[in-house]
């Protein structure tokens, strides 16, 4: 009897030491629970680097994501590419990067409420300007060379409208701006703030927006379809940031033109 007294005994020790870990694990686990944010750090000023640090209006936002839903942020820089693909094989568990909401895009993921309308617009020289006063039909001419970034909706666009002159796809932003300033592009389509930016930034180098839209988007946050934790979060803090007059305040910080 002394002998199953002691293993009892025992066992009850063990158990609870299990249950504690156990508990302590949990605690951990949830304390430290990561917001996994994809990136891309071409967008300014949507998301871009400056002095090696990541800046612009996602990272406001996903700071403020982050501590709305009480996870520590991690921001996982990826290649415009890789957004969906890394959301979906569980890399990430939110894109923030100035994506539109489209129908190819919907079928493989889930957009919370949308915070921007957006489009995209023509960055082009300023000796060019007379060329670029008709919007989307300058673009179809068989003489002008149209730059887009790879996977994007203005890319998306021009292969739509099929535009007959030369297209040249980049990888960056800056790219085509060298590209547009050696005079090997005539007109570099991208998205509305990513371009009013680039050509505040390089007007004393004779670059210029056209300020007629090519089309109307609305920019939002992209989340896996079985992750409906994450998209009420999101919703949840998009809704108290408009209750609070703040999402317009934060976009305008970053875009002082826009107008919701």
């Amino acid at each position: 009897m002394k002998q199953f007294a002691l293993f009892i005994t025992l066992l009850l020790f063990v158990a609870g030491c299990v249950k504690s870990d156990s508990q302590n694990s949990l605690k951990q686990d949830q304390s430290t629970k990561l917001l996994r944010v994809g990136i891309s750090t071409n967008s300014p000023p949507i998301a871009y680097k400056q002095h090696n640090k990541i800046i612009g209006l996602e990272v406001d936002f996903a700071r403020g994501l982050a501590e709305f839903t009480g996870r520590q942020l991690k921001l996982v820089q990826l290649k415009w590419k890789d957004q969906i693909p890394s959301l979906l094989s569980g890399k990430t568990d939110i894109i923030m990067s100035g994506m539109s909401i489209t129908n190819s895009r919907k079928y493989r993921i889930t957009f919370a409420a949308p915070y921007m309308v957006s489009g995209q617009i023509s960055l082009i020289r300023r000796v060019d300007r007379s060329k670029f006063v008709s919007g989307a039909t300058d673009l179809l001419s068989p003489t002008v060379r149209v730059g887009t970034i790879t996977g994007t909706t203005g890319d998306f666009f021009i292969q739509d409208i099929k535009a007959r002159g030369a297209r040249t796809q980049f990888s960056t932003s800056a790219e085509a701006v060298k590209a547009l300033l050696a005079d090997k592009l005539d007109a570099f389509v991208y998205d509305l703030p990513g371009n009013l930016y680039l050509a505040s930034k390089h007007t004393d180098k004779g670059l210029i927006p056209v300020t007629i839209p090519l089309t109307r988007e609305y920019l939002a946050w992209g989340i896996r379809p079985d992750d409906q934790e994450l998209l009420d979060g999101a919703n949840n803090y998009l809704g108290t940031l408009s209750n609070e007059d703040m999402l317009t305040k934060m976009i305008q910080r970053w875009i002082p033109y826009y107008k919701p």
